[in-house]
């Protein structure tokens, strides 16, 4: 089974790493260099996006002149930090001063991927209604309603498919459908809501497995 995006918790400092599907990607926090002994307090675009400090976002921005339109040295935006948290007023002001909200990593991940990871309804919807593309796909095939059902994101998963019209049952570079994702991890409740969806529950992967199989042991 390929590997999914893996978030990745950093003890240390409270700081959380959002990784590439590879497990062998670095995490953002190795890309970025080594986490400070208080993550919050680096005078950064990223950290004030991921820590939703509006008032440094402001101070390093418009008093400093630092660009929110460039990626960070592990090659991440500071609109996909705010997405990672839920900073919905800093994605917002980000967006306002000329951040992509289809700008891609170097997996060819977005934002709406980010917000994803952890099911954020809030921030997804202000992506969506600034023109993030539902069909972003990373270099896996992973849309955002895959990262959702690799996490157990249920009421994510609805949410955009019932009212952004996101594609329950697309396959990804594997073959692999949102309900294969849910069932390989044993998401009961994505399983249940992704039949209700009618996802294609006799869809073959590019190894010849049916996700289905699997679905039977978790109903």
């Amino acid at each position: 089974m390929a590997s999914e995006i893996e978030v990745l918790e950093d003890t240390t400092t409270s700081s959380t790493s959002l990784v590439a599907a590879a497990s062998t990607a670095p995490s953002a926090a190795e890309g970025a260099g080594a986490p400070a002994e208080n993550e919050s307090l680096k005078n950064d675009v990223y950290t004030a996006a991921a820590y939703g400090d509006l008032e440094k976002l402001q101070r390093l921005v418009e008093g400093e002149g630092r660009p929110v339109t460039e990626p960070d040295g592990g090659g991440y935006y500071a609109l996909q930090w705010a997405a990672l948290n839920n900073r919905v007023a800093a994605a917002q002001y980000i967006l306002e001063h000329g951040a992509d909200t289809n700008a891609v990593d170097h997996t060819g991940q977005t934002a709406l991927h980010w917000s994803a990871v952890r099911g954020h309804i809030q921030v997804a919807e202000l992506l969506l209604k600034e023109g993030a593309k539902m069909d972003a796909a990373d270099l896996y095939g992973y849309q955002a309603t895959h990262v959702a059902a690799q996490y157990g994101q249920t009421a994510f998963i609805y949410r955009i498919v019932a009212k952004w019209n996101a594609d329950p049952d697309i396959p990804d570079n594997d073959g692999r459908s949102p309900l294969h994702w849910a069932a390989y991890k044993g998401f009961a409740d994505s399983i249940r809501l992704l039949l209700f969806l009618d996802a294609y529950r006799g869809r073959q992967d590019k190894e010849g497995m049916c996700k289905f199989i699997p679905c039977l042991y978790y109903l």
